[in-house]
């Protein structure tokens, strides 16, 4: 009989060890988001909005999460998601991204990069870009031969907000950096305006993706996470929130 209470004692604690370690494999995810337009963003009634935020907001309901995305700055996601203080996150994957984290999964949406001119100039060749003024916001890259060429007339500004000013009031010809970012704040810096442009050139394209901690990567938090990205993703729900959050711009 003792030996029986023992082994009940001991199976129960099995048991418990055994529960604790699924529940703490299933807590609830941190999911972080770029927090910067059109990725994540306060809007102007104090709500977070933008089709990263969407987008992660329904891959963790799709899982079975109750959690919400978290928008931070881009230093914090790639610091937080690397070190193991986020689980997962949504951006480019670009050849940073890969090196640092588990690519889980692609959403269906490219994040391009490239040098974007006004109306009336298309870029064919990167020759086109000689004796132009390119505004280039602060902390953007659009990688080599572009960001070390000296050659080139480089007007700094402050963000895709401002250049987008600039651009109107002709003081440069074209801005670099994500496409998608520079036509949306061109379409919140001029309201009620048209706003159009040349043919942009192209220098990367990256898929966005899920990412994750490389350490997370096999967790049953993550499959799950995956799992949810494939259903939405073929379900046509990703090009959905894509499709009516750019619409305004179009």
């Amino acid at each position: 009989m003792i030996r029986q209470h023992y082994l009940l004692s001991y199976l129960l604690l099995m048991l418990l060890a055994f529960c604790s370690a699924a529940a703490a494999e299933e807590k609830a995810p941190v999911f972080q988001t770029i927090g910067q337009e059109p990725y994540s963003f306060q809007s102007s009634d104090g709500q977070y909005d933008g089709y990263h935020y969407q987008i992660a907001n329904r891959i963790l309901e799709e899982a079975g999460y109750t959690a919400k995305a978290q928008p931070v700055p881009l230093r914090r996601l790639i610091h937080d998601t690397k070190g193991g203080l986020s689980d997962c996150m949504l951006a480019g994957a670009s050849p940073f991204a890969k090196a640092n984290f588990a690519l889980v999964e692609t959403v269906g949406h490219d994040l391009i990069v490239g040098i974007l001119p006004r109306a009336g100039l298309d870029l064919n060749s990167y020759d086109d870009l000689k004796n132009i003024r390119i505004g280039v916001p602060a902390g953007m890259s659009v990688g080599d031969p572009f960001d070390s060429d000296e050659t080139l007339i480089k007007v700094p500004t402050p963000d895709y907000f401002q250049s987008s000013i600039m651009l109107n009031y002709d003081r440069i010809d074209a801005i670099m950096g994500a496409i998608e970012s520079i036509r949306y704040s061109a379409h919140k810096a001029l309201p009620g305006e048209k706003v159009v442009f040349g043919k942009p050139l192209i220098t990367q394209r990256f898929p966005v993706a899920l990412l994750c901690n490389k350490g997370k990567a096999n967790t049953v938090l993550v499959k799950r996470l995956k799992e949810a990205t494939v259903r939405l993703r073929e379900s046509g729900e990703f090009a959905q929130i894509i499709g009516v959050f750019f619409a305004p711009m179009l």
